[in-house]
C-alpha cells in the first residue's frame, strides 16, 4: 500500500481494518495524531468497544522490550471481537518489532496502530510503511491556509448546518491551525454559542478562547517589523495566556509562507499588490495594510531563510529537552531581527 493522500486521510482511518493490517500515523500535529487515532479506533470496534481488546503502549514500554508489541499483535482475544494494538515508541524499537509481523502476516490477531512525531523522508519506518501492502501510512501535518478553511467548513456548514460571514471566516481562520484538536474544540464551541443560523464576526468574537489570542496578529507583525522589544512584550502575553509555543511557531510558519508567496509571484513579474491581492485565502482586512507595508521588506530570499530557521527551531523541540518557551523566544528574535 502506497502512502495515503492528504486528500484521502480521513477516509482511510474511517475504514481502516477493511484495507490494512496496519496503521502509521506521525507528523507535528499532535491533535490531529490523536484525532486520526480514535477514527481508527471507532473503525475497529465499532458499537462493540471492548477495552479487553485495546492494548495500548507507551513510548517506554515498547523500547524497553519490542517484542512485547509482536505477542500483543499475536495474541488472541479471550472473549472473542476485533483487537487493537496501539504503540508509539522509537523508530528502531518499532522497526524492530514489525519486522517478524511483516514478514508473517498470517499470525496477527489484531490491527496495529503506531503513532509517532515527526519523520522525516529518509525515514526507514515511514519507507517500510509506505511500500509493504496493507500497511496505511498517514502524514499529519499541521492546519495551513490550504485546509483551515476546509476544517471550518466541515465543521460549522457541514456538521451543524450554519453559515459565516466572510469577515468572521478570516478571523477565525487567523486563530485556528497548529493543533488540530485545539482546532475542533474552538470551532465547536463557536457551533454550540450560535446554534443556528450566521456565524458573525461578533460571535467569532465573543467565542474568542482569549483576548490575547485575538491578538496574535500583533505579535507575527511585531516579529515581521523587526521590534524586538514588542516582540518580547506580546511573546510573554501569549504564554501568560496559555498559548502553546508549538502553536506561535505554527501560525508563524504559516505568516511567513505568505510573504514567501508575495516574493514567489513578484519574482515572477507581478506587482507587491497585485501579489497580495492574489492571496488565497485573502487577508483579514484589519491586517492587510499592515501586511502590504511589511511585503517590501521581505523579498522571496528572507522569507525562505526565516521558514528554515522557524523549522529547524521545531525540529529542536521535538529532538532535545530544552525548553520549548526559550527555544521558541529565541527563533522569534532571530526572525525577527534577520536580514534580507
Amino acid at each position: 500500500m502506497t502512502k495515503i493522500s492528504p486528500q484521502n486521510a480521513d477516509r482511510f482511518c474511517k475504514t481502516a481494518p477493511q484495507s490494512a493490517q496496519f496503521a502509521l500515523l506521525y507528523g507535528p500535529d499532535r491533535g490531529l495524531v490523536q484525532e486520526r487515532a480514535k477514527m481508527i479506533r471507532d473503525a475497529v470496534f465499532g458499537e462493540a468497544y471492548d477495552p479487553m481488546n485495546h492494548v495500548k503502549l507507551t513510548e517506554s514500554e515498547v523500547d524497553d522490550d519490542p517484542v512485547r508489541l509482536v505477542d500483543e499483535a499475536r495474541s488472541l482475544s479471550l472473549m472473542g471481537g476485533p483487537r487493537l494494538v496501539e504503540a508509539s515508541g522509537s523508530e528502531a524499537s518499532l522497526i524492530r518489532a514489525l519486522t517478524p509481523l511483516l514478514a508473517d502476516p498470517q499470525t496477527l490477531s489484531a490491527f496495529v496502530l503506531l503513532t509517532v512525531g515527526d519523520l522525516t523522508g529518509r525515514s526507514k519506518l515511514k519507507q517500510m510503511s509506505e511500500k509493504t501492502d496493507g500497511f496505511g501510512s498517514v502524514a499529519c501535518y499541521v492546519d495551513d491556509a490550504r485546509t483551515i478553511p476546509l476544517l471550518i467548513r466541515q465543521v460549522l456548514e457541514e456538521e451543524h448546518g450554519l453559515t459565516i460571514t466572510s469577515d468572521a471566516k478570516q478571523a477565525l481562520a487567523g486563530q485556528l491551525g497548529g493543533d488540530r484538536a485545539l482546532s475542533l474544540n474552538e470551532l465547536q464551541k463557536l457551533a454550540l454559542y450560535v446554534r443556528e443560523g450566521e456565524v458573525t464576526l461578533d460571535d467569532v468574537l465573543a467565542c474568542a478562547p482569549d483576548a490575547a489570542a485575538l491578538e496574535l496578529d500583533r505579535l507575527l507583525y511585531a516579529v515581521t517589523a523587526g521590534n524586538a522589544l514588542v516582540v518580547d512584550q506580546e511573546f510573554d502575553r501569549q504564554i501568560r495566556a496559555g498559548t502553546d509555543p508549538n502553536q506561535i511557531l505554527a501560525v508563524l510558519r504559516m505568516h511567513l509562507s505568505k510573504f514567501m508567496n508575495v516574493g514567489v509571484a513578484v519574482a515572477e513579474g507581478q506587482t507587491v499588490q497585485s501579489a497580495v491581492q492574489g492571496l488565497r485565502p485573502p487577508l483579514f482586512w484589519k491586517v492587510k495594510d499592515t501586511f502590504m507595508a511589511q511585503a517590501r521588506d521581505w523579498p522571496l530570499n528572507r522569507s525562505m531563510k526565516a521558514l528554515d530557521r522557524v523549522k529547524s527551531c521545531l525540529a529542536s523541540i521535538r529532538q532535545t529537552d530544552a525548553p520549548v518557551t526559550a527555544l521558541t523566544r529565541h527563533c522569534l528574535f532571530e526572525v525577527s531581527l534577520s536580514k534580507a
